[in-house]
């Protein structure tokens, strides 16, 4: 595992990226809402190409996931993609309504926009790559694909829950939550193609 992540530029990618913005930070403690918004920003863009995926699953793993108490099929997958964007999009929704009241002063919009296209160019770079590697016939886990973006909504709901309760400061609690949940999305995401690996 370590081997196959010290070759993946995935996660030179990330750990550049994570360690970019935390420098940048520390260098700009003032910009804590620029984090947060590049934060959202990049979850958006991760759940609209999961979005892109789930359309393009030729060959689902019907023993992953259910909908109404029936599986996910090749016949039935553009449904549980749009459920997906739909019900992603309204939990980030919420959130922007929530960071335009509280997180918008002084937010560097031009850094969010520049790192948000870097993040649209390395994940459609990715999503390429994948497609090209994915093998004829291989099953693809619908259920991982499906719920592992979701690992990004803990972070924003813990930074509007937790600091109050404990009295954290809300920058220290999403720093750490947010290269929390970016490990985990690359070790889940990485193999997803098959339903017998990490995702």
């Amino acid at each position: 595992m370590l081997q196959r992540t010290l070759k993946d530029p995935r996660a030179w990618f990330l750990l550049l990226i994570n360690g970019y913005l935390i420098y940048y930070y520390l260098q700009n403690p003032t910009e804590f809402n620029t984090i947060v918004w590049i934060y959202w920003l990049q979850s958006i863009l991760i759940g609209f190409f999961t979005f892109i995926e789930l359309l393009k699953v030729e060959n689902p793993d019907e023993t992953s996931m259910k909908m109404n108490d029936q599986p996910v099929t090749k016949k039935n997958i553009g449904c549980a993609a749009f459920f997906f964007l739909f019900h992603f999009g309204f939990f980030h929704l919420v959130y922007a309504i929530f960071l335009l009241t509280g997180f918008s002063a002084g937010a560097n919009a031009k850094l969010v926009l520049i790192t948000g296209g870097i993040f649209l160019v390395e994940s459609t770079i990715d999503l390429i790559r994948r497609r090209s590697e994915k093998k004829e016939g291989e099953k693809e886990n619908i259920g991982k694909m499906f719920f592992v973006p979701y690992m990004r909504i803990i972070p924003m709901h813990l930074m509007i829950l937790v600091p109050p309760l404990l009295g954290f400061g809300t920058s220290v609690i999403f720093l750490i939550l947010k290269m929390l949940a970016d490990i985990g999305m690359y070790i889940a995401t990485t193999g997803r193609g098959t339903s017998s690996s990490q995702l």
